[in-house]
């Protein structure tokens, strides 16, 4: 079980983003984050009394960029979670970071408080590449925060990196893998770019003004990360998610296995005691709902057993290793067959999935239609 929790600041908002983030000014930057500090602690400390489902072993923080916040002031609100909500021992901290964000100084001071892993948002190493998409920070920077967090006694180390990106091709993709793969992380995630409603790049591309590589092009760049990094010895374990064996992302296996989770911060989501909620994407009316004491719901839906089946299934067929026979039906009291055979039958049928060890999974064939596998299950 885990927390997530939302920073929603960014120094500039990136071409292809559609994120729930502000981006800051620097007058009144200051007294922003003292508040939505304070929020979140309220936050905290209100869903401790809800929280009944056992220990947590995993804090994540994303956004935005967490690290926007002076990591001093960072390092004591990680201090406060860990004492204040029931984590194990040894949880999993995890924050995501631009690596021009990450300076020596801070590496200590969040390393002091208790971050054991640190996500940094790479997406490619090329300069030219970097700036098509509205990135801030430099090739050369990637490494730099490497090297300050290892420093620092932070060895667990994720590079997020993006393919199908404007002017990349083939070439460019192996060049940015075999740059990542020399950096030695611990773990690497190879997202596809989606082109999002609202977001200047799908502006500019439905002008005509921006050319991105073609689905045959992003599939051969998606085959070539399988073929790379496997063969560099790491585990292709999620759809898009790659590690050293033993370091997989505990908090993102909370996803994947529908588990219950609490989440903090403006536009946040969490799920727990049977409810799915998601917080209004508002800054502002955040501080001002917990100033009053009161949870800033846009949406709070309870999920139905049938519902929860269907996410179960939905989000386990993205892990390489499939959903497990008999853990579906112990946590179900019944058959994956029985709810979802003829489902099953058809994606058998395909090509897209196989029975093998107790566990429905994706064949190869179905981790290039992905969502297809998904909407079988959505009943």
């Amino acid at each position: 079980m885990g927390v997530y929790v939302h920073i929603p600041f960014c120094a500039r908002k990136c071409h292809y983003c559609d994120f729930h983030s502000i981006v800051v000014g620097e007058a009144d930057f200051p007294g922003l984050v003292d508040s939505y500090l304070v929020s979140l602690r309220r936050e905290a400390l209100y869903y401790r009394k809800l929280w009944a489902n056992g220990p947590l072993d995993s804090l994540f923080f994303g956004g935005g960029t967490p690290t926007l916040i002076p990591p001093e002031k960072l390092a004591q609100l990680i201090a406060f979670l860990l004492a204040e909500l029931p984590f194990t021992s040894d949880p999993e901290v995890t924050i995501e970071a631009n690596p021009q964000s990450v300076t020596p100084q801070g590496a200590e001071l969040l390393a002091g408080a208790g971050v054991n892993r640190v996500s940094l948002g790479a997406q490619a190493f090329q300069n030219e590449l970097l700036t098509a998409i509205g990135r801030l920070h430099r090739a050369e920077d990637i490494g730099a925060s490497v090297r300050s967090l290892r420093s620092a006694g932070i060895r667990e180390i994720n590079l997020d990196l993006m393919f199908g990106l404007p002017g990349q091709d083939l070439a460019h993709w192996r060049a940015t893998l075999e740059a990542a793969l020399a950096l030695e992380p611990t773990h690497l995630s190879c997202y596809a770019l989606i082109l999002e409603p609202g977001t200047p790049l799908a502006s500019w591309h439905e002008q005509g003004l921006v050319e991105l590589p073609g689905e045959d092009e992003q599939a051969d760049m998606y085959q070539l990360a399988r073929e790379v990094l496997q063969g560099a010895g790491y585990e292709h374990y999620e759809i898009s998610n790659f590690c050293l064996p033993g370091h997989r992302c505990r908090h993102n296996l909370l996803y994947w296995h529908n588990l219950p989770f609490i989440g903090l911060g403006s536009g946040a989501t969490g799920y727990l005691g049977g409810c799915r909620y998601q917080n209004a994407p508002d800054v502002e009316g955040y501080i001002r709902s917990w100033a009053e004491g009161k949870p800033p719901y846009l949406t709070w839906e309870e999920v139905g057993r049938d519902q929860e089946m269907d996410e179960t299934m939905m989000v386990g067929m993205r892990l390489l290793e499939g959903v497990s026979e008999a853990e579906f039906r112990r946590r179900f009291q019944v058959s994956l067959r029985e709810v979802y055979g003829e489902a099953v039958e058809q994606l058998l049928q395909q090509g897209l999935a196989e029975e093998k060890d107790g566990r429905l999974r994706v064949t190869e064939l179905g981790l290039f239609l992905e969502n297809r596998v998904s909407a079988a299950f959505l009943r």
